[in-house]
């Protein structure tokens, strides 16, 4: 019985799924299942019972849950002993898009920093085509990106989060038909994008050609914030992640349209490139991410 066959289990148990905890882990599915099936063949019982699509804890299953949970704490503080010892220390460069930097990262680099004060983090914001690049190039350490599934047989890719984009706007009467297929529809309306070859503009692009959506002369700003607030003071409309804007959303001072289909699916991606060497400062931030990202909204 190995700790990552433990860890697969809890995982299963508490994301609700083989494929959720597959996503989660940066395994294949069928890692997974073979995890369990080493862990089921070991106790002599089946752990879950699985009811179609669903899956049920057994009796025995439900058992194992403090003990698993237990023994992967014990094995957590086991390798914490050289770290509390000797320190974790040296340089992480942290590589992500401008809104991950505002919205998401702020709550994991402020608890690794106080456990792991020593560690020096430098933070370089850029578009994820050029995160990607510089990860290849071992400029960048980690990176974390919003932008559809990556696919690249030489990164290590964790997907954090499914994402919702959102079309926003001043007022709902602009969002008004967005969804059909009506030619010329926001032709009074001023499109702002973001910087060319950010994936955000990419699929933005796209959607409103596959709409037919025709424009005339967009905006463009290499700034989230400064998107925000051009599109509150009524200068046009835009496309963002929901987490970039749900306050403005809640306080009414902005309109949003979900994008759904024919709109690509986004995800907030933790990346690193499979040769790279994972120091214990790399790997402190790993282990930080994947249990603060769960509590994302």
């Amino acid at each position: 019985m190995e700790i990552r066959h433990l860890q697969t289990f809890i995982s299963i148990v508490e994301l609700g799924g083989f494929t959720k905890a597959a996503d989660h882990l940066g395994y294949a599915q069928s890692t997974i299942t073979a995890h369990i099936q080493i862990l089921e063949d070991e106790i002599g019982d089946a752990l879950f019972d699985r009811l179609g699509k669903k899956i049920l804890l057994t009796n025995v299953g439900k058992e194992l849950v403090p003990y698993a949970r237990q023994m992967l704490q014990l094995y957590k503080e086991i390798k914490n002993i050289t770290a509390e010892q000797k320190g974790v220390s040296g340089d992480i460069i942290i590589g992500a898009g401008e809104s991950l930097s505002v919205y998401r990262l702020g709550k994991i680099l402020k608890e690794y920093k106080r456990s792991f004060p020593k560690v020096n983090i430098i933070l370089r914001n850029s578009i994820c085509s050029d995160l990607r690049s510089r990860l290849h190039s071992g400029e960048l350490d980690i990176i974390f990106t919003i932008e559809p599934k990556i696919n690249d047989r030489d990164l290590i890719v964790r997907n954090l989060k499914d994402e919702s984009m959102v079309i926003i706007s001043e007022s709902d009467e602009s969002l008004e038909g967005l969804s059909t297929n009506c030619e010329n529809q926001i032709s009074k309306e001023n499109i702002i994008f973001s910087e060319r070859g950010c994936s955000f503009r990419i699929s933005f692009e796209k959607y409103l050609k596959e709409k037919k959506i025709k424009y005339l002369n967009p905006l463009e700003f290499s700034s989230i914030e400064a998107i925000k607030k051009c599109v509150i003071n009524g200068l046009g409309i835009s496309v963002l992640p929901y987490y970039a804007v749900k306050n403005e959303i809640n306080n009414g001072s902005l309109k949003m349209l979900e994008l759904k289909e024919p709109f690509d699916k986004y995800l907030t991606q933790l990346v690193y490139h499979k040769n790279k060497r994972i120091s214990l400062a790399m790997s402190k931030l790993i282990e930080i991410t994947l249990k603060n990202s769960t509590r994302w909204e």
